[in-house]
């Protein structure tokens, strides 16, 4: 848990040296540079979002592990995750809505096993 501590600080540090950024490319038309600029924001915030909302689970789900959490936590954490931020730097705040699984029920997937029918 430590690790993903350590990554949002380093993601901070990325988001406020993008404040420095200069952008040479003055064409008018078609300025790509402007928009990966802009991109780059963008996925700035989305990584603070996905490394913090995993510190904040204290379970595995899916591509999602925690070793200190090595099991799936239904009953706290079968939930959607939402972020919204109140200024560009703060941490975003999260809010979660229970899934509904009246139509599909959870179930346990087993990614240890080898799948049946493939090449060996």
């Amino acid at each position: 848990m430590k690790k993903l501590l350590e990554t949002d600080k380093k993601i901070v540090e990325l988001m406020k040296r993008y404040e420095d950024i200069d952008m040479e490319d003055t064409q008018t038309w078609s300025n790509q540079a402007v928009f990966f600029t802009r991109q780059l924001w963008n996925m700035l915030v989305l990584a603070r979002v996905i490394t913090i909302g995993a510190y904040n689970r204290n379970e595995s789900r899916g591509a999602h592990y925690k070793p200190e959490f090595p099991e799936r936590n239904d009953e706290e954490w079968l939930k959607t995750t939402m972020a919204s931020f109140q200024g560009a730097f703060e941490k975003p705040q999260f809010t979660y809505d229970d899934v509904d699984v009246s139509l599909i029920p959870p179930r346990k997937r087993d990614y240890t096993s080898k799948s049946k029918g493939g090449k060996k």
